[in-house]
């Protein structure tokens, strides 16, 4: 995992299948849904949706991201 995020895989009831949600020092940052197949997976951002005391800086470097969504994604697709 890379340092200060954080993911949650669980079952939510306004999608089909499994979803993702990905955190960066405790503050959720988006969503990973598959439920329009597991090559059109779709993200959603958040903002202010659950603010933890003193709002982090979302600032991280782009690799480590992306790096991050391609292991996400890869899971995912394990769940469908």
């Amino acid at each position: 995992m890379i340092p200060n995020f954080s993911v949650d895989f669980f079952s939510d009831v306004q999608y089909e299948y499994m979803t993702a949600e990905i955190s960066y020092k405790g503050q959720i940052l988006c969503q990973i849904s598959q439920d329009k197949g597991s090559s059109n997976m779709e993200i959603e951002f958040f903002h202010e949706q659950r603010i933890v005391g003193e709002q982090p800086k979302m600032k991280f470097p782009i690799k480590d991201f992306i790096t991050l969504i391609e292991d996400v994604k890869g899971e995912l697709s394990t769940y469908r």
